[in-house]
């Protein structure tokens, strides 16, 4: 009986020092093979709170969603994002797009090779074969975008063409916004409207 208690009492010891060495280790291994994976970011648009990430001069899969003023759902993501090499307080990313879905039901979506976000103005700027498309059916193109991340407020830079339920449309602006605060968002089309006009069939 003496020497099974003894043999007991060893192997308790025993684990008790092994096992937490063993733990260490693991997270360590852990750490060190994390470090060769590509980095998804999920961050607020705030400068200060990824100086980290943007030290290492570039984040690959940035990720973004929270929610505007208005109450609306706003997600932002871009396959690469860096601090400007020019000095000003912005971040440059490529092959962006943006997510807005409004409490009403409506949602936009809109894609882009390049975008510009500034931190003062809080406000995305996308360039590049700008795609729009909307749940209510219009599927449009623009030269340049501006995506206010602070309130939900949506405006083309140039003119935009594409197809809207009722056929082929081009105009000379577009605005997706709110009449009021408490109105649904709308897509306003500005100067110059043209719609070609295209029956369903039945």
């Amino acid at each position: 009986m003496a020497t099974y208690d003894k043999i007991y009492f060893r192997v308790i010891n025993f684990l008790k020092i092994a096992l937490p060495v063993i733990g260490v280790g693991l997270i360590i291994a852990m750490f060190i093979l994390s470090r060769d994976q590509v980095s998804k970011a999920v961050l607020p648009f705030d400068k200060n709170k990824f100086e980290h990430e943007l030290a290492k001069q570039q984040i690959n899969q940035l990720y973004y969603s929270g929610q505007t003023d208005a109450g609306d759902e706003l997600a932002l993501s871009a396959q690469a994002a860096a601090e400007s090499l020019e000095g000003q307080d912005k971040l440059e990313m490529k092959s962006v797009s943006a997510t807005v879905k409004t409490k009403y039901g409506l949602e936009i979506n809109a894609t882009a090779q390049f975008g510009e976000y500034l931190y003062s103005e809080k406000l995305l700027k996308m360039s590049g074969s700008v795609l729009i498309s909307s749940s209510t059916g219009y599927q449009l193109s623009t030269p340049a975008l501006l995506v206010s991340t602070d309130g939900t407020y949506i405006r083309g830079e140039g003119p935009v063409e594409g197809f809207s339920p009722m056929g082929k449309i081009q105009a000379g602006k577009i605005e997706i916004k709110r009449e009021n605060a408490n109105a649904p968002m709308q897509l306003w089309f500005s100067e110059k409207v043209m719609i070609d006009y295209e029956p369903k069939e039945i």
